[in-house]
């Protein structure tokens, strides 16, 4: 039997394992998720395997999934520690957002499934960009200081070919889970240096990939931006006034963009360049950055 904690923001979860292939497969998925925390577990997740080699996962022996598929069990036991974990989290803010790093400045690209920000985000890890999550960002009421929470990137099938040229060589590495309709492609295949860190928040990009339209770029203001990052707040039950007037006070204090795409000509530009204008996120309240040409 192997325990592994997971520990994010103030809530924490234990996983518990019964082979080395299922170890292995959770230290994978959470590999940049801290094992240590201050707060004891509030939920207990078992992964077994019956004796015909089929997996069950299940939370403090509520049976979650029954099946033969790795895949399967791979995606429903992040799904559950990522909801679990939420569920409880009370001290910060928890946004559905990708969030990457240029040279120490926090990117975060909130979106809903399916707006292409995973996509966007094995793109920019490609070209520079340290990559931190493609899921859950999490910021302290008290900072702009981004703790993210660190797994593979889960790419869906309709961005395949873009993965698979952007893996190269490791396209068929055996670390890929793949399953039916995505796979969990570890952050590390794509370029090896990656270094996930702990950035003040700089910008915030809300991405939205559309193949029949230009290039756009729109400065929001405090108000658009709270608006759109009260909808991807998914702890906001847990937070004083749901979490409103902290959110308001976040888009006071980082400057956001509606950014849409029909590919990734340009967009690499556009965001080194308003990272670049940026010194501090001190300076935000008094000197938003102009939108590059």
């Amino acid at each position: 039997m192997h325990l592994r904690n997971l520990s994010f923001g103030d809530s924490s979860i234990e996983i518990v394992t019964h082979s080395d292939k299922t170890r292995e497969m959770v230290e994978m998925l959470f590999t940049g998720v801290p094992s240590e925390g201050s707060h004891a577990p509030h939920a207990r997740l078992e992964i077994s395997q019956d004796r015909d080699g089929g997996y069950r996962l299940s939370r403090d022996d509520k049976q979650i999934y029954a099946g033969e598929s790795l895949a399967a069990l791979a995606n429903s036991l992040m799904d559950t520690s990522i909801f679990n974990l939420a569920d409880k989290c009370s001290s910060g803010m928890l946004f559905h957002a990708a969030c990457l790093s240029w040279k120490g400045r926090g990117v975060i690209l909130p979106a809903q499934s399916g707006h292409g920000k995973t996509t966007l985000s094995a793109w920019l890890l490609s070209n520079g960009f340290d990559y931190l999550t493609d899921e859950l960002v999490y910021l302290p009421l008290d900072s702009l200081r981004a703790l993210c929470f660190g797994r593979p990137l889960n790419v869906k099938y309709g961005s395949r070919e873009i993965i698979e040229d952007l893996l190269g060589d490791n396209r068929e590495d055996e670390s890929i889970i793949r399953g039916p309709i995505a796979m969990l492609v570890p952050p590390s295949l794509i370029r090896a240096d990656n270094e996930p860190v702990e950035p003040d928040v700089s910008m915030i990009f809300f991405p939205r990939y559309r193949a029949d339209t230009e290039f756009s770029l729109e400065k929001l203001s405090p108000a658009q931006t709270g608006m759109s990052m009260m909808a991807c707040l998914v702890n906001a039950r847990n937070l004083p006034g749901d979490g409103f007037r902290s959110t308001v006070d976040l888009a006071r204090k980082v400057p956001a963009y509606n950014i849409t795409y029909p590919d990734f000509d340009g967009v690499l530009g556009r965001l080194r360049g308003c990272s670049k204008n940026v010194r501090s996120s001190r300076f935000f309240c008094a000197q938003g950055p102009g939108v590059p040409a």
